[in-house]
C-alpha cells in the first residue's frame, strides 16, 4: 500500500493556478474550435472547501460547447456527508427528469468522490464520470496522501468519523460500472497523484495533464479533454487516444503504469480527500 504525500515543491507551485486562470480566460475565443456537444446535462461537483463559485467558469465553458451544465447547489463542500450525498441523489434524479437524459458527472478533487459514489448508487442515471484530481484511492484517515493543512482541515470538519458516508468507502474506491475518466496532474501539490488513478478496466481510464491541482477547473488542457470525452455518443464510450505529437506530449500517460497497485483493497477505510 502506498503512503505518499505531495512533493513540497509541487505544493509551493500551486500558486501558479492564477496563471492557469489567465490562460483559461485568454483561450476562451478558441473554445469555438472544440467539438460541439449534444446538449446532454452535466452535473459539476466542487472540491473540498470550495463551492459552485469556483466551478462557474468551467460550467460556462461547457455551456458554450453546447451542454447543459448544473451546479451542485449545496454550498461549500465541507467533506463527506451522508445528507449531502442524499441531496445529490435527489438532485441527480431531478436533472434526469428535467432533461429526459442520463447525466455526466464531473467531480473536482473531493467532488470526484461524490461523483463516483453517485455512479455506484444510481448507475441508471449516470452517463459517465469524469474526476479531476480526485484522491479516491487514499486508503485511510491517517494517510499522508494530501497536503498537511488540507488534511487537518478535513479532520477538523469530519474528525468524528461517525458520518454514515465515511463508513462506505467502497462507494468511491470501487471502479464505477459506467465509463470513468480520471484526469490528474503528476505535479499535484494538494494530493499525491498516485491516489487519483484507477485500475485499468474496460470502461475506466487515467489521463495526465500538466498544471496544478487548484487550477484544474481553469486548465485549458482539461477543457480540451472534457470536450473530447463528453462528445462521445451514449453507450459508445471509448478510451482517449492521443493523436499527433502535440497530444502525445501533453497527455503522456506512461507514468500511470507505476500507480495501479496503489490501494489495499482488502481493508479499505475512509480517506482524507482534498
Amino acid at each position: 500500500m502506498l503512503n505518499k504525500k505531495p512533493h513540497a515543491l509541487h505544493t509551493l507551485l500551486e500558486t501558479r493556478f492564477a496563471l492557469e486562470a489567465l490562460a483559461h480566460l485568454s483561450s476562451k475565443p478558441l473554445e469555438r474550435l472544440l467539438p460541439v456537444g449534444d446538449g446532454h446535462p452535466v452535473l459539476v461537483i466542487p472540491a473540498f472547501l470550495t463551492s459552485d463559485i469556483l466551478t462557474a467558469s468551467l460550467r460556462h465553458s461547457l455551456a458554450t460547447l453546447g451542454y447543459n451544465p448544473h451546479p451542485w447547489k449545496l454550498g461549500v463542500n465541507t467533506g463527506l456527508h451522508q445528507h449531502k450525498l442524499n441531496a445529490l441523489q435527489h438532485r441527480l434524479a431531478a436533472i434526469v427528469r428535467q432533461h429526459g437524459q442520463k447525466v455526466t458527472l464531473v467531480g473536482w478533487s473531493l467532488g470526484g468522490l461524490y461523483a463516483r459514489a453517485l455512479a455506484a448508487l444510481d448507475p441508471e442515471n449516470v452517463r459517465q464520470v469524469v474526476t479531476l484530481g480526485s484522491p479516491f484511492a487514499i486508503p485511510d484517515t491517517d494517510s499522508s496522501g494530501v497536503q498537511i493543512f488540507v488534511g487537518r482541515a478535513f479532520s477538523l470538519l469530519n474528525g468524528s468519523g461517525e458520518d454514515p458516508m465515511l463508513k462506505q468507502p467502497e462507494l468511491w474506491q470501487t471502479t464505477p460500472t459506467v465509463p470513468c475518466s480520471n484526469i490528474f496532474t503528476q505535479r499535484d501539490g494538494v494530493v499525491h497523484w498516485h491516489y487519483c488513478v484507477d485500475e485499468k478496466r474496460a470502461q475506466s481510464e487515467n489521463i495526465r495533464v500538466p498544471g496544478s491541482h487548484v487550477g484544474l477547473t481553469h486548465n485549458p488542457a482539461v477543457l480540451y479533454l472534457l470536450a473530447d470525452r463528453l462528445k462521445q455518443p451514449e453507450n459508445a464510450w471509448r478510451p482517449f487516444l492521443a493523436s499527433g505529437w502535440h497530444e502525445q506530449r501533453l497527455f503522456d500517460n506512461r507514468t500511470c503504469a507505476t500507480a495501479i497497485a496503489m490501494t489495499d483493497t482488502t481493508n479499505p477505510a475512509s480517506p482524507v480527500p482534498a
